[in-house]
């Protein structure tokens, strides 16, 4: 059944992004302007949690869930899909908080949920960009190409959070069987809705470098990611 004005959550978790989160909540509603957005703060040390509580007085729609620690960004993703689903929205759409991710996409996150149960953003795609340097996009290409042909995947963009999410779909999964605590979550969480849906879709976007800020992908980040798709691979095998 068709909703003709659905409930919208935006989601993006933070650690040290002080210097982006007022700009972008701002950015948000303005092209989304009934949706609730959910942050999650991983007791960020410059600061940005205690920002986000003053902001929660400026914009009535934001929540905002404080972590005593670095907890990792996949469980983080999973917190909030547990919250669109317990606090019964619609569509729930994650992205990044560091602006590689701009908000002016997000109205057509929505419209293509309207026709499918997830949608990615994606840079692979024609059309799409990515202001990566030779050895990052080297990086991304590759746990992209490696994801497809390991996992089956019909998209070209596969670890991307930009997404979106009928929460329909949400409470079909089995979120406990997601074992990827960080980036690697994103290829993890794919492989799961793959395996309940085919009504996926990706549409172009330029990726941005980070407005401010450093970025958090560690060695042992891309390492976890190639230990996920083997890990996924042989599931797989023995699946069949």
């Amino acid at each position: 059944m068709q909703i003709d004005k659905p409930k919208v959550l935006v989601f993006f978790p933070t650690y040290n992004e002080s210097e982006n989160v007022n700009i972008l909540i701002d950015l948000i509603l303005t092209y989304l302007p009934d949706a609730s957005i959910l942050v999650v703060d991983d007791a960020s040390p410059d600061g940005t949690g205690s920002l986000l509580e003053k902001l929660k007085q400026q914009y009535k729609s934001l929540v905002v869930i404080h972590r005593p620690r670095k907890m990792g960004i996949g469980s983080a993703h999973k917190l909030a899909m547990l919250y669109s689903i317990e606090y019964n929205f619609d569509l729930l759409i994650t992205m990044d908080a560091d602006f590689s991710h701009h908000p002016k996409y997000l109205p057509a996150i929505k419209e293509y949920l309207k026709d499918y149960d997830f949608v990615t953003g994606s840079r692979y795609i024609q059309g799409g960009s990515c202001e990566y340097g030779f050895y990052r996009t080297l990086i991304s290409r590759t746990a992209n190409i490696v994801s497809r042909v390991a996992l089956g995947f019909k998209l070209k963009e596969n670890t991307t959070v930009y997404r979106g999410f009928q929460v329909t779909l949400l409470k079909k999964l089995n979120l406990n069987q997601v074992k990827a605590e960080g980036y690697s979550f994103a290829i993890e969480s794919l492989y799961l809705i793959t395996c309940h849906t085919n009504l996926i879709t990706e549409f172009p976007i330029h990726f941005c470098e980070r407005r401010a800020g450093t970025s958090k992908i560690s060695k042992t980040e891309i390492l976890k990611a190639i230990l996920t798709i083997g890990r996924l691979f042989l599931k797989n095998i023995m699946k069949d």
